[in-house]
C-alpha cells in the first residue's frame, strides 16, 4: 500500500455537486471509493457554501494527513483554503487528493486524473505526493471588505466573472461545457469591455480596455477552455492571459482555439508569465476562482511556490 493512504483520511463531500447528483448516489459512489481506497475514512459532507473550509481545518487539526476533495472545482477550492490558518499550513505533512464530480471538473484535467469514483480512489491508493504551488488572490469581497484567499488552478476577472456569475444563479444541470457555453452565449452579448490598469511584476503599469484576464497555475477552466496551455503547477510562475477589447461575434469565433489553447495567434490576445498581478478598474470587475465568483477589484495575485502537497 502506498504511504499516501497509509495515514488517517477524512472525504470532504460536497452532496449538491453535479446538480446532486453526488448525493443522490453517494451509497453507490462511496462502495467504489471503499473499493478503490482499500482503507477507512471519515466522511463530512459539506451544509453550505465555505463549509469545506471549515470541516477541512476541523479534520487536519484532529490528526488527518490525507484529505480528499470530493466534488467539483468549487469544492476543491474551499478545501485548500482549509489547509491553512491565516495563511499558515496547519499541518506540512497533511496533503491533498481530489476526487472530481462537479459541473465543471476543469482543475482535474491538469492533472490527467481519473473522473470515476474508483479510478479516481485507486490512483490515490497510488500516488505519490508531489509539491505544488499556489496563488494567492487579495481582493474586495462582495460586501465591501477586504478578503484573501487561495486558490489551486486558475482565478480571473472580467467577463470570465460574468459569465461564471450567470452559470452559478442560473443552472448547471447541463454539466460543465454546456453549462459554460450557454453562461458564455448569453453573458457577452451584452458585456462591456472595461478599461483595467494592471502591473504584472515589477513591470510597467499597463492600462487597457479588456475583455477578460486570466491569471493560472492549471491549464483549464470554464467547463474545458484551455486558456494556459502550457502552464506547470510547480514552476514558481503563473501564465497569464488578458483579452482585449474583441467584440461578441470575435469572441465567439475564437472559442475553438480557446479550447484547444492554440489561440496566442490572436491578435487582441497578450501572453506573458510572472510571480504577482496587480488590477483595478473605475468600473465593477467581479472576480472568479475555481467557478465561483469571491469578490471584485482591485485585487492582488500572488505567485505562493512549493506551498502545499497534492497526491497525484
Amino acid at each position: 500500500m502506498s504511504r499516501s493512504v497509509a495515514r488517517k483520511t477524512a472525504l470532504i463531500v460536497n452532496p449538491k455537486s453535479a446538480s446532486g447528483t453526488t448525493g443522490r448516489k453517494w451509497e453507490q459512489i462511496n462502495q467504489e471509493i471503499r473499493r478503490g481506497l482499500g482503507i477507512d475514512y471519515d466522511v463530512k459532507f459539506t451544509e453550505r457554501q465555505g463549509h469545506a473550509t471549515a470541516l477541512t481545518a476541523e479534520a487536519i487539526k484532529d490528526g488527518c494527513e490525507l484529505i480528499v476533495a470530493v466534488g467539483g472545482d468549487g469544492t476543491i477550492n474551499e478545501v485548500v483554503n482549509g489547509f491553512f490558518d491565516r495563511e499558515k499550513p496547519l499541518n506540512r505533512n497533511a496533503a491533498l487528493a481530489v476526487m472530481s464530480i462537479g459541473t465543471g471538473s476543469d482543475f482535474v484535467k491538469t492533472l490527467e486524473f481519473p473522473t470515476t469514483p474508483f479510478e479516481a480512489a485507486q490512483r490515490i491508493r497510488l500516488g505519490k505526493p508531489w509539491t505544488i504551488d499556489l496563488g494567492r488572490c487579495t481582493f474586495t469581497g462582495l460586501d465591501g471588505e477586504q478578503r484573501s484567499r487561495f486558490f489551486i488552478n486558475i482565478a480571473d476577472f472580467g467577463s470570465g466573472g460574468a459569465v461564471v456569475d450567470k452559470v452559478n444563479t442560473t443552472t448547471k444541470v447541463f454539466g460543465g461545457q454546456i453549462s459554460f457555453l450557454w453562461g458564455i452565449l448569453t453573458t457577452l452579448p451584452t458585456y462591456k469591455n472595461k478599461l483595467t490598469k494592471y502591473r504584472i511584476d515589477d513591470g510597467p503599469e499597463e492600462q487597457k480596455v479588456l475583455n477578460t484576464f486570466v491569471v493560472a497555475n492549471g491549464r483549464y477552466y470554464g467547463g474545458g477552455l484551455k486558456p494556459a496551455p502550457n502552464a506547470q503547477l510547480d514552476d514558481g510562475l503563473f501564465d497569464i492571459v488578458s483579452i482585449g477589447d474583441v467584440g461578441f461575434f470575435e469572441a465567439i469565433s475564437s472559442l475553438g482555439k480557446f479550447r484547444k489553447g492554440t489561440y496566442l495567434d490572436i491578435p487582441k490576445v497578450t501572453f506573458s508569465k510572472g510571480k504577482t498581478v496587480v488590477a483595478d478598474s473605475e468600473e465593477t470587475q467581479l472576480v472568479e476562482m475555481e467557478g465561483e465568483v469571491v469578490g471584485r477589484l482591485p485585487a492582488r495575485f500572488e505567485m505562493l511556490p512549493k506551498a502545499m502537497k497534492i497526491i497525484v
